[in-house]
């Protein structure tokens, strides 16, 4: 970039509303607030998602998240420079540090752009599992119902959220599934809601009784790295790592914790896994170890779905995986106020349909 020609950056932050009140057993999520960075220069343009929704640290510092998009917003006015590296020192936030890169990446190619693929030419689609949320599992009925409309919809990747209050209905519901749908796979996302290495054993086993399940993600808290290992060593059913990802930004770490626990997959955010970068390291060093992996969103918009679309299927493609991975790339579609873009659902693959434009007016206007 010409260092005399001006770059303009700034922030912007929306409010998204989920179209219905969801929870896992953790959390109730209502609404979700996401800040955006926007370059622009001249007719380019470059936009990058910062969402701290399923970051701890962020949301309980959310001021100080602010003030130092602020302050990052005056570094790239001030140095002119549109590589990441000269920005590391100034953030302290995973999905800071991910929406910089996007920013960048589609200042580069020209937003939407961030990764020129097949993918973005609509040539080629994502595979991608559906969601249920634990809302859904308080009427059994209700539930195999909406369960079966996502099979209709064309996904053969189910992803259901557990929690110990609901445990036995949603035991019933996967086995009623498995009974009609013999070649469904439900992947069952605990988000550490098992409070011992003995009760979750228990649900593992009967879970794999059922044939029908993937994995179970994260079946007791993070953090407890000599409990985790002993139930990925025990279990009768695969075990995968999400929440036990996060904060663990230096390589020596990466590889002791896959070294300590050996799980068999893991989940990676680049909102909570330090952006594109670290998330490779994470895939660089499962490939060493045979363990699986697939990318998930963090309740991303549109426009961080977007991104992390394109680097999925461009990542998948270098790394040869060919283990059927159906990644987690859907959640946009969760908010009722989301940007109008090309990305659709369709027989359970995420695609981009390039004729189909962005609807970003609001963002791109700095005053609006």
């Amino acid at each position: 970039m010409n260092e005399n020609e001006k770059i303009n950056c700034f922030f912007r932050k929306k409010i998204f509303f989920f179209k219905k009140k969801v929870f896992n057993s953790n959390r109730i999520f209502q609404k979700n607030v996401i800040w955006f960075i926007v370059l622009t220069q001249n007719n380019k343009i470059g936009i990058g998602e910062c969402n701290p929704i399923l970051d701890q640290r962020a949301l309980k510092n959310i001021e100080q998240f602010e003030t130092e998009l602020k302050n990052l917003s005056n570094k790239i006015i001030n140095l002119k420079k549109t590589q990441i590296y000269f920005y590391y020192k100034y953030i302290s936030f995973s999905s800071i540090l991910f929406g910089l890169e996007q920013a960048f990446l589609s200042f580069e190619n020209q937003f939407p752009i961030l990764c020129h693929s097949e993918f973005i030419h609509g040539k080629k689609g994502i595979s991608t599992n559906s969601l249920i949320w634990l809302n859904s599992f308080y009427n059994k009925k209700n539930a195999i119902k909406e369960i079966e409309n996502q099979i209709f919809q064309g996904f053969s990747f189910i992803k259901m959220k557990i929690n110990m209050d609901l445990i036995n209905n949603q035991f019933f519901i996967i086995k009623e599934i498995g009974k009609k749908y013999p070649f469904i796979k439900i992947r069952i996302d605990a988000n550490g809601c098992f409070n011992n290495i003995q009760k979750a054993l228990y649900y593992l086993k009967k879970f794999s009784d059922l044939e029908i399940v993937d994995f179970m993600e994260q079946p007791i808290s993070s953090g407890n790295w000599e409990d985790m290992s002993k139930i990925c060593k025990k279990s009768k059913l695969p075990i995968a790592l999400d929440e036990e990802l996060v904060n663990i930004n230096r390589l020596k770490d990466k590889k002791k914790l896959l070294d300590i626990i050996q799980p068999q997959w893991i989940i990676l955010k680049p909102s909570i896994n330090g952006g594109f970068y670290e998330s490779e390291k994470w895939i660089l060093e499962a490939n060493k170890r045979k363990i699986k992996w697939y990318i998930s969103s963090s309740l991303e918009s549109n426009i961080g779905i977007n991104a992390i679309a394109q680097w999925t299927f461009v990542i998948q493609k270098k790394y040869n995986n060919k283990n059927f991975n159906a990644h987690g790339l859907n959640t946009g579609f969760l908010y009722m106020n989301n940007w109008i873009s090309p990305l659709e659902i369709k027989e359970g693959f995420i695609w981009y349909n390039p004729f189909i434009k962005w609807n970003i007016e609001t963002l791109l206007n700095k005053c609006g």
